[in-house]
């Protein structure tokens, strides 16, 4: 860490206490706190899950908030205790873990919609990694099931020195496109429970999609198609590669159920999207006999459109479009 960069830590919310007491103030934290309605806060802090967020050495502070309050606005909805592990570079291997507890409560419009959290943010040498595993174990609740998420992790190799935590984890998600390539080919314990978080955030979007294409004939959908492109703008390059991904497996099942009638087209590309397109993400499909299917989105204006032509008549219909918030993207990883 550079002089004058701040600590992903340091800059986490939290009251510091040593590793040895965490126990014990757990134990005791809810007792005295004043009530947030009708109860105390710890009848409001059922925990239905254990969440770790593994920051790598690639998260910034700033990156790090914005992470951790995502976690929190999670936990609102579904209640867990919060893990957040930082790595800390240091020349000494005999450095001490550091801890910090951090405590919140959220009523909401009613009575019924209230919430107490609870994290606890650790952080460790990167020498000490023998040691992180039955740390942890300590900070989880041991009668509820644990979600891990890894974030920023700069090469995969960094990330593999992590996957014995992964072994009894319910579900393991990260984001693809922040992370090393690499990381989609680790050896992970249990393949079948990795999510991608861009997927899970492109959730609206696949909707729109198989809702407006499952009122035509799989046949149809396939038939003629000759090529399937997505444009889209600098910021979106992942979301862009994951969606031709699912839209290729979706016109396979197509076929599938169509009795073999139609194949997978040739051209099959991304491109980055021009300063004549009038939406900066775009799905086109063309098709040999005129017909076309022009889904449209604007992300960050929330809105698109549905150009196409599949049978007679032609449609344009307007929609509401958006990328899911990290709360519910992570709802969706991690649950769906």
């Amino acid at each position: 860490m550079s002089a004058g960069q701040q600590s992903i830590f340091s800059a986490l919310p939290g009251q510091e206490v040593p590793v040895s007491e965490v126990q014990d103030r757990l134990a005791t934290m809810w007792e005295g706190v004043p009530d947030i309605g009708s109860g105390e806060p710890k009848e409001f802090r059922a925990s239905q899950m254990n969440l770790i967020i593994h920051l790598g050495r690639g998260t910034t502070a700033e990156d790090a908030r914005g992470r951790f309050s995502g976690a929190l606005r999670f936990a609102q909805r579904y209640p867990c205790r919060i893990v957040v592990l930082c790595p800390e570079e240091t020349d000494r291997p005999d450095t001490l873990m550091t801890l910090k507890l951090f405590a919140e409560c959220y009523v909401g419009k009613t009575q019924r919609e209230k919430a107490c959290c609870e994290a606890l943010i650790l952080a460790y040498p990167r020498e000490s990694t023998g040691f992180l595993e039955n740390q942890v174990s300590i900070l989880l609740e041991n009668d509820l099931p644990t979600y891990y998420w890894f974030h920023r992790f700069s090469t995969a190799r960094n990330a593999s020195r992590y996957l014995s935590f992964l072994k009894d984890c319910k579900r393991i998600v990260y984001d693809s496109g922040l992370e090393t390539p690499e990381a989609a080919e680790l050896e992970w314990p249990h393949p079948e429970r990795i999510r991608d978080l861009v997927n899970a955030r492109l959730l609206p979007a696949r909707q729109s999609i198989g809702q407006f294409l499952s009122s035509f004939n799989p046949a149809r959908i396939c038939d003629g198609l000759e090529s399937v492109e997505i444009r889209h703008d600098p910021g979106h390059g992942a979301e862009a590669r994951v969606l031709l991904d699912w839209f290729r497996s979706r016109l396979e099942s197509c076929i599938a159920v169509s009795g073999g009638n139609g194949e997978i087209p040739e051209s099959f590309r991304l491109s980055p999207a021009g300063a004549g397109d009038d939406f900066p993400f775009q799905l086109r499909c063309d098709y040999a006999d005129q017909r076309f299917l022009y889904w449209k989105a604007d992300f960050e204006k929330n809105h698109g459109i549905i150009e196409a032509k599949l049978d007679r008549d032609e449609l344009a219909l307007p929609m509401s479009i958006r990328l899911l918030s990290l709360e519910f993207e992570l709802a969706e990883a991690f649950f769906f």
